[in-house]
């Protein structure tokens, strides 16, 4: 059976007829990402028809070897798009490169016709004004499955797969995306895997890499980021780089620090100690001046492990809403503050009673707990 594996169960405008699969996808230019500063922004992007919405990313599109595929597009926006099949092997008149291929314009259709002749991980984006209509919104992953347990031909089996997309866009620019040029003034400021940013990737499941003790797992890595991003592994997950770009590696090789550069994808597998919990660090570097811009966190969680949550009671942080000077109550440990991002702002010493957090930004941060590896308590500084 053809599937499109959404994450969230959708299998919506994906259907499978006399051996071909059929994905039917519209573009609009009238959408709305929420920030995880609870503030909308303008975007644009590709959604189900039957389904009539998008967010970022577009939807995940998943195919079998040697499917042939027929992806109908429609364009419900005001400006020409196409989809441009990134890293395919598609022929040229397929391939949504406006100058070779073809573009869609305002309540136009067309249908791009592919086999899938290569197992990997893949990108789709709109070709026309690439870079506007990218930081816009207007991308995806796909992946072409070898089978249910392996990644391509002799490949290590596996037991549970997980898709990272990493992405960044300019909150100005998506404000007001007419005055967005030039775009070698443009710093990307809001920084996302899977269309989520900072807390809200630690409450949402789905992108926590989750695994039973002794299972082995898939991490697809993909960069539509303007950025250049850097992964940080812990050693414990003892990751395995296996294919680069949707093809095999000559060679296998042991990773902690991948490095991935703007439309680069990698297919990583994990084997990891038993017990082991740890996030994975996700760091944005500027590709104009190489400064870090952003960071994000992937946790990583045993479903072994039996961890008793802190409550109330074990644990009080006081006063909090805090003007900058707290105590701890209760639990004892050795904790430390982070911000949204998961990137460490303060280390308690657990010598004393009262911490001084004077020199903290307003805003959110959390209490981790470093002996459980939990996040403890919401700490909010006036």
């Amino acid at each position: 059976m053809k599937i499109v594996n959404l994450l969230v169960g959708l299998c919506l405008s994906f259907t499978v007829s006399h051996g071909q699969t059929v994905v039917e996808l519209f573009s609009g230019m009238d959408g709305s990402l929420l920030l995880d500063t609870d503030s909308p922004i303008q975007i644009w992007g590709y959604g189900y028809i039957d389904e009539g919405t998008y967010t970022i990313p577009a939807p995940q599109l998943t195919f079998d070897l040697n499917d042939d595929v027929e992806l109908y597009f429609e364009n419900w926006s005001p400006e020409a798009h196409t989809i441009h099949l990134h890293g395919l092997d598609v022929d040229q008149a397929n391939d949504g490169v406006p100058q070779t291929s073809f573009q869609v314009t305002q309540g136009q259709n067309a249908t791009y016709s592919f086999e899938t002749t290569h197992p990997g991980t893949y990108l789709y984006h709109c070709h026309v004004t690439t870079t506007l209509h990218l930081t816009m919104g207007m991308y995806g992953m796909i992946v072409v499955n070898y089978n249910e347990t392996q990644a391509y031909e002799d490949s290590p089996a596996f037991d549970r797969e997980f898709r990272y997309l990493m992405s960044d866009l300019e909150i100005e620019t998506n404000d007001a995306p007419n005055q967005a040029y030039p775009f070698h003034e443009i710093y990307p400021d809001y920084f996302m895997i899977n269309g989520k940013s900072g807390d809200q990737i630690t409450n949402t499941p789905s992108l926590s890499l989750s695994m039973e003790e002794g299972e082995t797992g898939v991490l697809r890595f993909g960069s539509m980021a303007y950025s250049k991003l850097i992964v940080d592994i812990p050693e414990e997950l003892n990751a395995m780089v296996h294919m680069s770009d949707g093809r095999i590696v000559p060679q296998t090789f042991g990773v902690t620090e991948l490095e991935i550069f703007p439309g680069e994808r990698f297919t990583v597998f994990v084997d990891p100690d038993p017990g082991f919990e740890e996030d994975i660090l996700v760091s944005y570097y500027s590709m104009l001046n190489n400064e870090l811009a952003g960071v994000n966190t992937i946790p990583v969680t045993n479903l072994s492990n039996s961890v008793e949550e802190l409550s109330p009671s074990d644990l009080e942080i006081y006063p909090n809403p805090s003007n900058g000077v707290i105590q701890l109550k209760g639990t004892q440990g050795n904790f430390v503050i982070t911000d949204l991002y998961g990137k460490l702002a303060h280390v308690l010493n657990p010598t004393v009673k009262q911490h001084d957090l004077s020199h903290l930004n307003k805003g959110i941060y959390f209490l981790i707990d470093l002996d459980r590896r939990v996040s403890a308590q919401m700490l909010i500084i006036n």
